[in-house]
């Protein structure tokens, strides 16, 4: 079991590389595109396209790390007026809720991908590519996602009063 946690840790770690590596390209390229645009250049081809491919992968490729730092945003309003043990409670059932959502964001996901292979369809924007592309982050993350919020909930986390400021 250990070593499943720690591969699945792993691949976390290096989405969330990913992730960063993503969102910092598009930076640059978004400075090189300013750039060229100045010196009468005109803009980088498919910008727009990349950018909308790299924002949603970078977004599912982070998801599961940012669930493991606690980096989400957590509306505690209704956790901070029960007592411990109905916000312990209250704790695994939203998690279980989540691994749930995830598990279904995954399915569809790579029920939809399987289904782009199968009738080899493509996006047709600026950029042509295979429709399976974009739906390979989702199809992971929604695991990953599943497996985090499992351990969350099998944890039994202390919620702390306050934990979030709000």
């Amino acid at each position: 079991m250990r070593f499943l946690v720690s591969v699945h840790q792993r691949i976390v770690t290096a989405f969330a590389i990913a992730a960063g590596a993503v969102l910092t390209a598009m930076t640059l390229a978004l400075i090189v595109n300013v750039a060229f645009r100045a010196m009468g250049y005109g803009g980088l081809y498919g910008m727009v396209d990349a950018i909308e491919l790299g924002l949603m992968a970078a977004t599912f490729l982070a998801a599961p790390w940012v669930l493991r730092r606690n980096g989400h945003v957590a509306v505690d309003i209704v956790l901070t007026t029960l007592p411990e043990t109905g916000r312990r409670r209250l704790t695994v059932a939203m998690m279980l809720f989540g691994a749930v959502m995830s598990a279904v964001l995954s399915w569809s996901s790579i029920t939809a991908l399987v289904t782009a292979v199968e009738r080899g369809s493509m996006v047709r924007g600026i950029l042509v590519f295979p429709e399976w592309v974009p739906l390979m982050a989702p199809s992971i993350a929604g695991v990953l996602l599943a497996a985090e919020f499992i351990a969350k909930a099998m944890a039994q986390p202390r919620i702390e009063r306050m934990q979030t400021g709000l």
